[in-house]
């Protein structure tokens, strides 16, 4: 008796569930199956399509290496002068009386 209680209890809980998981769409309920098509082809054909995509994936490959090598260097350039120029900024900073040679001559006391 508590064999046939008990599962009486599980299968009233179960029910549900089940009724939930049953499927219902339109989507499921046609009847249309997918249709895969397979073209086959010659081993030449395969061939060449396979040397082509490894070709074109490395000419990927080397056109990302080569933007990466061109933005490092431009980057390298650039920081360069900009260092230049501070360093240009600051040595004046340092010896504002620094003149140039033209400077030099018509300034110095020689010449008054």
């Amino acid at each position: 008796m508590k064999f046939i209680t008990a599962f009486i209890l599980v299968m009233s809980s179960l029910l549900p569930t089940t009724a939930i998981a049953a499927p219902s769409s339109p989507a499921t309920d046609s009847k249309v199956m997918e249709v895969i098509t397979v073209t086959y082809r010659s081993p030449i054909d395969y061939a060449l399509y396979q040397y082509t995509t490894e070709l074109l994936a490395y000419f990927r490959l080397q056109i990302q290496a080569d933007i990466y090598t061109q933005a490092r260097s431009g980057s390298l350039q650039m920081g360069q002068s900009i260092h230049r120029q501070l360093e240009a900024d600051k040595s004046a900073w340092i010896n504002p009386n620094t003149h140039t040679s033209w400077q030099d001559k018509t300034y110095s006391p020689q010449f008054f």
